[in-house]
C-alpha cells in the first residue's frame, strides 16, 4: 500500500537544471544564487491583454493521437489591475536579469506592440542605453485582419548586453541564400558551374553566390507562428516556435553555458537551450506551466521544485512472481476533467524512485505525448518499488511512498 506524502522537490540524475515553481516578484533562493553565472535570460512575460488563456490538453488515447477530445485547463492570467501595477513586473524582470547575467551575458525581453515602448525605457534605465543591442521585429501572418488599422503582426524582442564584453557569433545562425535573394540582381553562373547573382557598380562586379551564407538582420519574417497540427505543440496557449528560440540563443550562448527563463511558460526556451546543450533554469508561477516544460524536456539532471498536493489514492501493485509492477487504483479528479475520463486518462506522467528527506529521486519516468500517445501502465522490475510520484493534466503533482 502507497500513501500519499509531501516531498519539496524532484531529482532527475544530478540535478543540475533547475525547474521551479515561483514568482519572479519573489525570486526562489534557487534562482537567485544563480546570480553572475548565467550567459543568456529570456523573459517572455505577459503581455497586458487583459485576457485569460487556457491550456487545450487531449485526454485518452484517441485525443493524444490526434488532438481531440479535449479540455480546457487554466495557464495564466494576463489581467493587470493598472497599468502601474505591469510596469512594476517589468521593471522586476529586468533588474533580476541584469543580476543574473554574467559579463558576457545577453538578455532577450519578448514583448509586442502592447509595452514594447515602456519596457525598452525600463531597460534603457536599468542596462543603460549604451547597452542596446537590438530591436528584433519577429513578423508572421497568422490570426485575424483589422479593418479599423494596419494589422499588427509582429512581436518585439528587446537585447541587451550586461557590459560591452558581451559574446555574439551571427555565423552560427546562417541563412539560405536563395531565400533572401534579391530579385533586381542579374543572375549568372561561373566557371565551376556556381550560381550567383550579381549587380555592376563604378565599374565593379559584386557577387553573391548562392552556396554562400547570408546572416539575419533585426526584422524576422522567415519563422512563422505554430500551425494547429503542429507536433511541436503543447496546447499551452501563447507557445513560441523552437526555431525562434534557436535563432536567439544560438549566437549568443556556447555548450555548457548556463540560460534562464524568468517566465517560461510552454518550456520552448528551456527545450531549445538543453538541444543546444547548455544548462538551464526554468520560473513559472504555475503548476500548469510546470507540468508542460518537464514533459518537453529530457528526464536527466534535472530538479524539479513544485508543491505536491491535491486528494488522491494510489493503489499500486507489485507482482514479484511475475517481476512487474503495475499503477492502478489511481485517483486523480479536477473540475475540469469531463466526468466520463478515467484517472488514467488524466494522468500527464509518472515516475519510480525513492524518497531521502523529503526529496524524490527519480530513476525512470514515463510521459505521455502526441508522439507517444499511451501511457505505460506496467514496469518489469525485480523489485519493490519504495515511491512513485504523479502529475495529472491540471499539474498538480502527487508523491506517494510505502514507508
Amino acid at each position: 500500500m502507497y500513501k500519499q506524502v509531501r516531498v519539496t522537490r524532484e531529482v532527475f540524475g544530478n540535478g543540475e537544471n533547475l525547474l521551479v515553481c515561483g514568482n519572479v516578484m519573489k525570486l526562489p533562493e534557487e534562482i537567485r544564487a544563480l546570480a553572475g553565472k548565467v550567459q543568456c535570460v529570456y523573459a517572455d512575460p505577459p503581455f497586458m491583454t487583459g485576457d485569460h488563456f487556457d491550456r487545450s490538453r487531449p485526454y485518452g488515447t484517441k485525443g493524444w493521437k490526434s488532438g481531440s477530445p479535449a479540455v480546457k485547463i487554466p495557464a495564466f492570467e494576463d489581467r493587470f489591475m493598472s497599468e502601474r501595477q505591469y510596469v512594476r513586473l517589468l521593471n522586476k524582470i529586468i533588474s533580476e536579469a541584469r543580476e543574473l547575467l554574467s559579463d558576457t551575458g545577453v538578455f532577450y525581453l519578448h514583448l509586442d506592440w502592447r509595452m514594447a515602448a515602456r519596457g525598452r525605457l525600463i531597460c534603457d534605465k536599468v542596462f543603460g542605453a549604451e547597452q542596446f543591442l537590438n530591436e528584433i521585429i519577429w513578423a508572421y501572418e497568422s490570426g485575424g485582419r483589422s479593418k479599423k488599422t494596419f494589422s499588427r503582426k509582429h512581436d518585439t524582442v528587446l537585447m541587451y548586453a550586461k557590459t560591452k564584453k558581451y559574446r555574439f557569433d551571427i555565423t552560427r545562425v546562417p541563412l539560405d541564400r536563395q531565400s533572401k535573394r534579391r530579385n533586381h540582381m542579374a543572375r549568372g553562373i561561373d566557371e565551376n558551374g556556381r550560381l550567383y547573382s550579381y549587380i555592376r557598380s563604378n565599374g565593379k562586379e559584386y557577387r553573391y553566390y548562392d552556396d554562400e551564407p547570408v546572416y539575419p538582420g533585426d526584422v524576422w519574417t522567415d519563422i512563422s507562428h505554430l500551425q494547429q497540427r503542429d507536433p511541436e505543440r503543447t496546447g499551452y496557449a501563447t507557445q513560441k516556435p523552437l526555431k525562434l528560440l534557436d535563432r536567439l540563443l544560438l549566437p549568443v550562448t556556447k555548450p555548457g553555458d548556463r540560460v534562464v527563463d524568468l517566465c517560461c511558460g510552454s518550456g520552448t526556451a528551456l527545450e531549445a537551450a538543453q538541444q543546444l546543450q547548455c544548462r538551464f533554469a526554468g520560473l513559472d508561477l504555475n503548476p500548469e506551466a510546470i507540468a508542460v516544460c518537464q514533459n518537453r524536456l529530457k528526464p536527466e539532471n534535472l530538479t524539479v521544485i513544485c508543491p505536491c498536493g491535491g486528494k488522491a489514492a494510489l493503489l499500486a501493485e507489485h507482482d514479484a512472481e511475475n517481476g512487474c509492477f503495475t499503477i492502478g487504483g489511481l485517483e486523480v479528479s479536477h473540475e475540469a476533467f469531463p466526468a466520463h475520463t478515467t484517472p488514467m486518462d488524466n494522468l500527464e506522467s509518472w515516475e519510480t524512485g525513492e524518497i531521502r528527506d523529503g526529496v524524490f529521486y527519480a530513476d525512470r519516468s514515463f510521459r505521455r505525448s502526441f508522439r507517444y500517445p499511451e501511457l505505460q501502465q506496467t514496469l518489469k522490475t525485480d523489485r519493490k518499488i519504495p515511491a512513485v510520484m504523479t502529475t495529472d493534466a491540471a499539474g498538480i503533482r502527487r508523491a506517494y511512498s510505502t514507508k
